[in-house]
């Protein structure tokens, strides 16, 4: 036997990282594991009867406004419902069913009031997770903002922009409204 396999280790002796790092990693670790044992049901042979509770999806989109109120959607849509989606009514659309990729340009979010400009977001369906950018034109003062209860929303400004975040998770019927008005 070899003399140094007889040494005994202290937790330190032969890891780079240091404790802080090891112990942010095992509680990542216990959280996915933890997390996994959540989605072992399915794997128990337990039905899936698609009850009201359960979430439809989840929905990461930027969306950028142009002067005239068009918009571009880009980003991740995971639902099984995109045709009884009424914020892609009337959208061209690019939309890739295995990665959630979508792509879609609309004038249909926006409506003029005056000097005012009126976007309204509607995604109804409960979502397990909603994050959404609204990249408002370079010019815009944003008035109001409105949201479902569950939708947190904030308003910055960002790439020389407005913008306006909403995120929220387990979200029953996303909903947004944005006023704005174009200065100059």
């Amino acid at each position: 036997m070899i003399k140094g396999d007889l040494q005994l280790r202290t937790p330190d002796r032969g890891s780079k990282l240091p404790a802080s790092s090891r112990l942010l990693i095992a509680v990542f670790v216990l959280l996915v594991l933890s997390s996994s044992s959540a989605f072992a049901s399915d794997s128990r042979g337990e039905v899936d009867d698609g009850e009201a509770g359960e979430a439809s999806g989840s929905i990461v989109l930027d969306v950028y406004l142009d002067y005239e109120g068009m918009a571009l959607i880009v980003g991740y849509l995971k639902t099984d419902r995109l045709e009884e989606l009424d914020f892609l009514e009337g959208s061209e659309l690019e939309y890739d069913e295995d990665t959630g990729e979508i792509y879609a340009l609309t004038d249909g979010l926006t409506s003029m009031l005056g000097e005012e400009t009126r976007l309204e977001f509607e995604a109804e369906g409960l979502w397990d997770e909603c994050h959404l950018a609204f990249y408002l034109p370079k010019d815009a003062t944003v008035l109001t903002v409105s949201s479902s209860e569950e939708l947190a929303y904030s308003v910055t400004e960002a790439e020389g922009s407005m913008l306006v975040e909403a995120v929220g998770y387990e979200v029953e019927g996303a909903e947004v409204t944005i006023d704005y008005q174009i200065q100059g």
